[in-house]
C-alpha cells in the first residue's frame, strides 16, 4: 500500500480524478452546472451549421425568384413587350424619335437598339427592363401615277407621311383626286419619315394678261380664283404704262393649273414719242421707268424713237431717240396765189426779197437761234398769215386782212 501512495497517477488516471474533483464540486456547489470543452464545441458547430443552412437557403430562394433577362435587341416593341410580360417583367420604352413615342405603327415598326439589364441578367420581377428603340427601316412606294390619297393611303401602311411639295396645295378642293407626277424620296427610309409628292393641277380657263396693266392683270386672275404675286412689285399706284410681260407658269392656250400662284413679271409699254419735242419727249419716257438716251434737252423733234412705240421693255431699259435736225422755218399762207415777200435770214443782216412768189412760200435754214423779222403782202387775195417755226415748233404767227393786206412777223 506504501507503494501504490508514492506512485504517480497517468494522464488519464489525472483525467478521471479531475473529473471526479469537478464531480465532487459540482455535488458541493449545487445550482452552477459547468459544461464540458467538447459540449462547447458541439454546441458551437450546431450553430454555425444552422447559420449555414439558413444563408443557404436564403440565397437559393433568392436565386429561384429570379428571372432571367431574354435577349430583346433587334425585336419589335410587340415582341419585346410578349416576351417580358410572359416573365411577369415591367419594361420601359426610351426614344429620340416622336414616332416611336405615338405612332400608330410603333409597336410593330419600332425596335429595340439596346437594353439594360442585358441579356441573360437575372432580376427580380419587380425591377424594370429598359428599353432603347429606334425607328425600323421600310421601303418607301413607288408613287408616280397614283392620285394624291392613293399615295398617303400607301405610306401609311409603311407608316410614311406623304404630303405635297407645295403646301398650297392643301387648300384647294380636290387636291386628292389629282396625279402624283415626282415624289422627294424613294428606296428605304426609317419608319415615320416624311415624303413630298408634287402634284399636277388640272387646266382651267385663264384669261389673258400679257400687255394688261398690271393692277388689271392682278384683279382678272385673283377673280379667275388665282394667287397672283408681282415681281419686284413698282409699289405705290401702278402707272398704266406698267404692263404684264411676263407669266409664270406661262398661259398656255388660255389655260393655267387651278387656284396656281402665278409670278407676274412687269415692264413698261413705251408711249410714241416721235413728232414731240426734245424736252417733251425726255418728260414722257422718264416718267415710264425707262432711260432715255439721244436727248439734248432741246426743242428740236423727235425723228425716230428704238425701241418702238408700244413695246414692252423691262424697267430701266434704255430707250433711244433721234433728233430732227434744228431748223428755222419762215412760212406764208394766203386765200390769194401770188405776193411779195421780204426777209433777213437767222443770224444774218442782209434782206433777201421775192416778188411775186407763189403761194404758200417756205423758207428753212439748219439752225434753230437766231431768226429774224420777215413781212408779206399779197397781191390778188384778202387774207395772209405769216409763221415763223423753230425745230418744228410756231414761234411766230400774224394775220392780216383786206385787198392787198400786208403782214409782219418777227
Amino acid at each position: 500500500m506504501g507503494d501504490e501512495a508514492t506512485r504517480p497517477l497517468s494522464g488519464e488516471q489525472a483525467l478521471d480524478n479531475g473529473s471526479d474533483a469537478q464531480s465532487n464540486d459540482t455535488h458541493t456547489s449545487p445550482g452552477r452546472p459547468r459544461l464540458s470543452k467538447r459540449s462547447i464545441y458541439i454546441g458551437g458547430a450546431a450553430v454555425l451549421g444552422v447559420l449555414a443552412l439558413g444563408i443557404g437557403a436564403v440565397v437559393v430562394i433568392d436565386q429561384v425568384t429570379r428571372v432571367s433577362v431574354p435577349d430583346l435587341e433587334q425585336q419589335t416593341v410587340a415582341e419585346a413587350t410578349s416576351m417580358l410580360e410572359g416573365l411577369d417583367l415591367t419594361m420601359v420604352v426610351r426614344t429620340e424619335a416622336s414616332f416611336c413615342e405615338d405612332g400608330e405603327l410603333a409597336t410593330e415598326l419600332c425596335v429595340v437598339a439596346s437594353q439594360t439589364p442585358g441579356r441573360d441578367e437575372r432580376i427580380h420581377g419587380d425591377e424594370w427592363v429598359t428599353l432603347e428603340v429606334v425607328p425600323s427601316a421600310v421601303s418607301a412606294p413607288s408613287m408616280e401615277g397614283m392620285t394624291f390619297d392613293e399615295a398617303v393611303a400607301a405610306g401609311a401602311e409603311v407608316a410614311l407621311e406623304v404630303r405635297p411639295a407645295d403646301i398650297s396645295d392643301n387648300v384647294v378642293d380636290g387636291h386628292g383626286d389629282w396625279k402624283v407626277v415626282s415624289q422627294s424620296e424613294e428606296g428605304t427610309l426609317d419608319a415615320g419619315s416624311s415624303i413630298k409628292v408634287t402634284l399636277e393641277r388640272p387646266l382651267v380657263d385663264a384669261r389673258a394678261v400679257i400687255g394688261a396693266t398690271v393692277q388689271g392683270a392682278v384683279d382678272a386672275l385673283t377673280a379667275d380664283g388665282f394667287q397672283p404675286v408681282v415681281a419686284s412689285d413698282p409699289g405705290g399706284t401702278h402707272d398704266p404704262a406698267w404692263v404684264v410681260a411676263a407669266t409664270d407658269p406661262e398661259i398656255i392656250d388660255g389655260k393655267l393649273p387651278v387656284a396656281s400662284r402665278v409670278t407676274l413679271t412687269w415692264g413698261v409699254k413705251l408711249p410714241n414719242v416721235v413728232g414731240m419735242t426734245d424736252l417733251a419727249a425726255k418728260s414722257a419716257l422718264s416718267n415710264t421707268k425707262v432711260t432715255v438716251d439721244g436727248s439734248t434737252s432741246s426743242s428740236q423733234l423727235v425723228a425716230l424713237q428704238e425701241p418702238a412705240a408700244g413695246t414692252v421693255v423691262e424697267p430701266g431699259s434704255t430707250v433711244t431717240i433721234t433728233l430732227e435736225p434744228p431748223s428755222t422755218v419762215y412760212e406764208v399762207v394766203s386765200d390769194g396765189s401770188r405776193g411779195t415777200i421780204t426777209w433777213v435770214p437767222p443770224n444774218s443782216y442782209s434782206i433777201s426779197q421775192a416778188g411775186d412768189a407763189p403761194l404758200p412760200w417756205r423758207m428753212s435754214w439748219p439752225t434753230a437761234s437766231g431768226y429774224r423779222n420777215f413781212n408779206a403782202q399779197v397781191m390778188d387775195g384778202t387774207t395772209v398769215t405769216c409763221n415763223i417755226y423753230v425745230n418744228g415748233q410756231l414761234l411766230k404767227t400774224a394775220t392780216s386782212t383786206g385787198r392787198y393786206a400786208v403782214v409782219s412777223c418777227g
